[in-house]
């Protein structure tokens, strides 16, 4: 049984090794820098584990055995969930690996672009002294927007409770008992953006949520509020949010990710009110050793044929003669849920994608 890793992401030479061998399996690394060398060299693996490499559709028909395939991190969108779906080849992430680490970057990024902090330390050392001390904005008491309430938006709320904000949520894909144990108010996307003092985005990127904030959203905010981008870049339309900061229609912004990546020539390295992180939000030693382990679990689970317990895409799964999970059963979803790992949340998840339109 083959486990093979389209590319390198951690440090250790090999962090597979031990638990593939013990399981009887073969971890070999690949070199892949197009989709043909994708298709070549993956067609007979009984595990892929990926990181960046774009798994299309054609990479995944070209599947002969493969029993799973695993997203070194939190996010899945470089995987074609839906061919995944149609072939019966369940997808795994690491969901939850790094939620106290992104949920505090976050609020750092949001205290690092409400407080100018950036500029003033750049502004202080370029003069010497005081520099330019612009006004600030407070946060405490203000309205806290999670857009998204997956495993890191639910995170992030106690934290931006703890500063005493107000928070509230859209999550047309979540039911209401999610907010009523988060505590939080449930709103519409329009109503969320015109009065939040911080819009924190947390949802996945689809082709619902590509530019999703765009120019006429930004026109809705308040001129004193921040956003905070921790989730994928190109769910904000960069070039209108540089434009609008430029414009005193929103007040800053806090970008953890980027359109481009890495970022060459973004608008947004430009703009001295936007601050800006090199995407390592989740880059934190702890992190990456859960990271790690998780996987390791989990590729063992594939190659010993038990139960998944990471999967994004369930509906694969009910394709497969011999269910792993059935839809109505207890073990619809095994997935890391942090501290909200009980029957209502459960309840909400077996509903599935299920859009909840809420109303302004």
């Amino acid at each position: 049984m083959k486990v093979i890793v389209t590319e390198r992401r951690f440090p250790k030479i090999d962090p597979y090794k031990e638990s593939v061998e013990s399981a009887g399996g073969t971890v070999i690394y690949g070199d892949f820098k197009t989709e043909e060398d994708l298709i070549e060299g993956l067609k007979d693996a009984t595990v892929v584990v990926t990181f960046k490499a774009p798994i299309t559709r054609k990479v995944i028909e070209s599947l002969e055995n493969c029993r799973l395939i695993l997203r070194n991190g939190a996010g899945f969108d470089n995987v074609d969930i839906r061919a995944a779906n149609e072939q019966g080849i369940p997808v795994s992430s690491m969901r939850g690996y790094v939620n106290d680490e992104l949920s505090e970057h976050v609020i750092a990024l949001m205290l690092a672009a409400a407080r100018d902090i950036p500029y003033a330390d750049k502004s202080m050392r370029d003069n010497n002294g005081w520099g330019d001390r612009r006004n600030v904005n407070y946060m405490g008491h203000g309205t806290f927007g999670v857009v998204g309430l997956g495993e890191i938006g639910r995170t992030t709320v106690p934290k931006a409770k703890a500063l005493g904000m107000k928070v509230i949520g859209y999550d047309p894909y979540v039911g209401k008992d999610i907010f009523e144990l988060l505590e939080i108010e449930r709103v519409g996307f329009k109503e969320l953006i015109e009065r939040s003092d911080c819009v924190s985005v947390n949802c996945q990127l689809t082709a619902e949520t590509h530019h999703m904030f765009s120019t006429e959203e930004f026109k809705s905010m308040k001129n004193t509020a921040v956003i905070v981008n921790t989730a994928r870049g190109p769910i904000i339309d960069e070039q209108a949010l540089v434009d609008a900061v430029n414009n005193g229609e929103i007040y800053s912004a806090g970008l953890d990710v980027f359109e481009t990546e890495p970022p060459e020539n973004t608008p947004a390295l430009s703009c001295e009110r936007i601050v800006c992180s090199p995407h390592h939000g989740a880059t934190t030693p702890t992190g990456e050793e859960r990271c790690i382990t998780w996987g390791n679990e989990e590729i063992v689970r594939a190659l010993k044929g038990e139960a998944l317990e990471m999967v994004v895409n369930p509906e694969a799964l009910w394709y497969q003669e011999g269910k792993l999970f059935s839809p109505e059963g207890e073990n619809w979803s095994n997935a890391r849920l942090g501290s909200y790992r009980d029957e209502e949340v459960n309840t909400s998840l077996r509903r599935g994608f299920e859009k909840e339109e809420v109303k302004n």
